[in-house]
């Protein structure tokens, strides 16, 4: 698991909101939560997506050369520990397992995908690799037994006293949906990140976690790093009302059954966990202000 993410460390490219607000009375907890999702959005910048940078180009090239030779070691540099963390990392791992919704329509066997095991499944594979590097961490809910929890999470990460007396950052995991439980929405898929409107840390972090997952999986759809304009009442609960830089990571929609069901293979879900720690240490090495911009880069109304 570490010898596979080590091979793409170096390479990787690499939101925060202002001083806490007041928690916000609107209960919009992720992208699964907004309509429409398939609109055309507004697009800042350079219309070209990301994937062309030459940093993911080098990035794919070696991992194709690892893979071909059966050696993904190869490509990997010598393990690697950070001696001084730069963060403590409050890891949100979302709903809870009591939360209505938050679950894919039926397969053919009678199961479904629920995002709260997926997230937590994630969170699980990621901190013995964050344990492994040396970077410092938080678990924000630790329980299954609860729903949306939004308020509790918000103030467990605000509240958490860093025992190094580092500054925190807000990660929240998700999976995506474009609908109900009832029936498949194929073709809405794909991932995106998600940071605070006008916040260039926001960003800049969010473009390290964009780019680390479509490294790791370079065939789904790329939605690029996404937030809604300043001021908007869509802007989500957890990034709104932490106190810290967050972002909220959408691997996936688990409403187009394809997708749905590789979220639920044990590769995928390394796969996933995998870039999420890459781009935790890529923030860690170099800070956020020297992770170049993703593009695409969305303001959503």
């Amino acid at each position: 698991m570490f010898t596979r993410l080590r091979a793409f460390f170096s390479r990787l490219l690499g939101g925060s909101p202002p001083e806490s607000a007041a928690l916000s009375t609107d209960h919009i907890e992720d992208a699964a939560d907004l309509q429409n999702q398939g609109n055309v959005i507004h697009v800042e910048g350079p219309e070209a997506r990301s994937r062309g940078l030459e940093d993911n180009l080098r990035l794919d090239s070696s991992r194709e050369e690892a893979e071909g030779s059966g050696d993904l070691s190869a490509a990997a540099p010598r393990p690697i520990t950070i001696t001084t963390p730069r963060y403590l990392w409050c890891l949100d791992n979302g709903h809870g397992r009591l939360q209505p919704g938050k679950r894919s329509p039926l397969f053919p066997d009678g199961t479904r995908f629920e995002e709260w095991e997926f997230t937590r499944d994630i969170v699980r594979r990621i901190k013995p690799q964050l344990d492994q590097i040396g970077i410092q961490y938080f678990e924000v809910v630790p329980e299954d037994e609860v729903g949306s929890f939004l308020a509790e999470r918000v103030s467990r990460a605000n509240e958490k006293e860093s025992p190094l007396g580092l500054p925190k950052i807000f990660l929240s995991v998700h999976a995506n949906a474009a609908g109900g439980m009832d029936s498949w929405v194929n073709g809405a898929s794909g991932i995106e990140v998600w940071h605070y409107p006008g916040n260039e840390t926001g960003l800049r972090m969010s473009s390290a976690f964009q780019s680390a997952l479509m490294a790791a999986l370079p065939d789904w759809k790329d939605r690029g790093v996404r937030s809604h304009q300043v001021g908007s009442s869509k802007i989500f609960y957890v990034l709104r009302n932490t106190s810290m830089p967050a972002v909220l990571t959408e691997n996936g929609f688990y409403t187009d059954e394809e997708e749905a069901a590789a979220l639920r293979t044990d590769a995928v879900r390394q796969k996933i966990a995998d870039a999420h720690v890459a781009a935790i240490l890529r923030i860690e090495q170099e800070g956020p202000e020297a992770i170049p911009i993703y593009r695409p880069n969305m303001v959503i109304a």
